[in-house]
């Protein structure tokens, strides 16, 4: 973030969609404002955001390699530290699914709830909707990741779904309040579905479907991905039974979700909790690094002092993207290697 304000000219022009004209306007914008300035004019215009500098801001994104600058949020805002502690399914398939495609989504949902798994999806029509609905009819938790901003509601069907999860689950975008629903936007937003979810479960979905896109981030950002099989006769099948061909795990029961991420590493939540600083413990027994530390690892833990480190600094220390930094501390936090404190500030053991 420091690094991007300070970029040189040459260095903007090298980010992919920054031309002449805009790299100029940046430039001279930069003359005109500080960034204390800019941070206090925004949060002026949007008080509902988080960036990765606020405790709030959802850990399980910091593992994704490009995980949102800005989240926009509405509804109740200890969800997002409810995904340290509880497990969080992704549910996505195609707007337009079979009586089959429905049914099946609600059994799971009913398992998912009945185990305090919290469901993550996208509020669109058709599978993303179902999955929100039964959510909150079996009095579950629910995240829906947007395409526009919180205030918006798209598609207008859901208009009263989307009321229900802001009182009683959580609404998230990486777009600011206003923002209409654009194509581009949608893609993008799958990314931060697949973020937040510690598994994602495609029910059902053509073979060129939002749900796929989702599915192989998932699968790119280590989460497991599960895929319900359905008839060759029903198109809607085809993504599905690709993704099985491709290696998902077939559902074959509406136990398999449960059964399966009684199988997945679990959270530490003391490791990922910002607030550990604070809590009193003796760290001094905390183990030593491990020599199979990857060298990525390595680099970033020996940018890392027994004084805290914010993040832009250990950025500029070890010259990686922040998304990449962000993942590597995650790890080093699970290993009892690396203490975050409050502000985005690392410390060793």
């Amino acid at each position: 973030m420091a690094t991007a304000w300070r970029a040189s000219g040459a260095e903007l022009l090298e980010v992919e969609g920054i031309g002449l004209g805009l790299g100029t306007s940046l430039l001279e914008y930069r003359q005109t404002v500080s960034p204390v300035e800019l941070l206090a004019s925004y949060e002026q215009q949007h008080a509902n955001f988080w960036t990765p500098a606020d405790a709030e801001y959802p850990t399980l994104l910091y593992e994704i390699v490009d995980p949102p600058p800005i989240l926009f949020y509405r509804g109740r805002l200890e969800l997002a530290s409810a995904l340290q502690l509880m497990p969080s399914v992704g549910v996505v398939g195609t707007r337009n699914p079979s009586d089959y495609g429905q049914r099946w989504t609600r059994r799971l949902i009913q398992q998912l709830v009945t185990h305090n798994v919290i469901v993550v999806s996208g509020l669109a029509k058709g599978v993303d909707r179902y999955a929100h609905q039964q959510t909150l009819d079996g009095n579950g938790l629910t995240i829906a990741v947007l395409g526009t901003g919180v205030d918006q509601v798209y598609p207008s069907i859901n208009h009263d779904l989307h009321d229900r999860i802001a009182r009683h689950g959580l609404l998230l975008s990486e777009h600011p309040n206003g923002t209409p629903p654009e194509r581009s936007h949608f893609p993008r937003r799958n990314r931060i579905i697949a973020g937040l979810s510690r598994a994602v479960v495609v029910t059902e979905a053509p073979a060129r479907s939002g749900a796929l896109i989702t599915a192989q981030l998932a699968n790119d950002y280590g989460r497991d991905v599960f895929a319900l099989p359905g008839s060759l006769d029903n198109l809607n099948s085809y993504g599905c039974l690709e993704l099985i061909n491709q290696g998902a795990q077939m559902i074959l029961s509406d136990t398999t979700l449960i059964t399966a991420l009684g199988d997945l590493p679990q959270l530490n939540p003391a490791a990922l909790s910002p607030n550990d600083a604070d809590d009193g413990r003796d760290r001094t027994t905390r183990s030593t690094p491990e020599p199979s530390l990857s060298p990525a690892m390595a680099q970033v833990l020996a940018a890392i002092t027994a004084e805290p480190t914010t993040l832009d600094q250990l950025v500029q220390k070890v010259a990686q993207p922040t998304g990449e930094v962000l993942a590597t501390l995650v790890q080093l936090e699970l290993l009892g290697l690396v203490t975050q404190l409050p502000g985005m500030r690392y410390q060793r053991g």
